[in-house]
């Protein structure tokens, strides 16, 4: 396999685009890159963030494993995400047991109230969706008393793709300039 340097695609600060349209990404699915030109980007701004709530807990409550599919791409579409919680709750971040990056349905990350205060602009919350690789969330009431909701607000960027089948991660047929994009959640 190619040798490639180490990029950092989670940039401190606020959130940019990765990628432009007409740039070439590779996007890692099922441990090879697929390639792909981007055609459009389109903003999903912090001033008018996607919203989920996760319902209302007990105290020390726990809802369920939700899938997120308010958040799925589809074919041919990823998105560049971060996110915050609003309310006293801790958010467990999941991927789904098919994706090979987090394969045993581990937590990929947890989200609190406290967080803001040492990242403001949330970028240790980025991560990417593909396709139809989902994500789970999950509340937990750390307190003592019941909670009337469970919110998770999302911002980022759509991008609409399109196939480059003129190159192959396992023919080593690459382009010359393209960006490495994880699949999905935090690398």
């Amino acid at each position: 396999m190619p040798t490639l340097p180490m990029l950092h695609t989670y940039k401190a600060g606020p959130i940019e685009q990765v990628v432009l349209p007409g740039e070439t990404v590779g996007i890692w699915v099922n441990k090879v890159y697929e390639f792909y030109k981007i055609q459009y980007v389109e903003g999903i701004m912090r001033s008018d963030p996607v919203t989920i709530d996760l319902g209302a807990l007990g105290a020390l409550g726990l809802s369920a494993l939700t899938q997120v599919t308010l958040l799925q791409m589809p074919d041919k579409e990823f998105a560049q995400f971060r996110m915050e919680t609003l309310d006293d709750v801790e958010i467990g971040v999941y991927q789904g047991r098919a994706d090979q990056r987090h394969k045993l349905f581990t937590r990929a990350a947890t989200l609190n109230r406290f967080l803001p205060l040492f990242d403001p602009d949330a970028h240790i919350t980025e991560m990417y969706e593909f396709e139809d690789n989902f994500i789970f969330l999950q509340a937990i009431n750390q307190t003592a008393y019941a909670q009337t909701q469970a919110r998770v607000v999302f911002w980022g960027f759509r991008y609409v793709l399109e196939i480059l089948d003129q190159y192959s991660w396992r023919k080593q047929v690459l382009p010359d300039v393209w960006t490495r994009i994880p699949a999905t959640a935090h690398l």
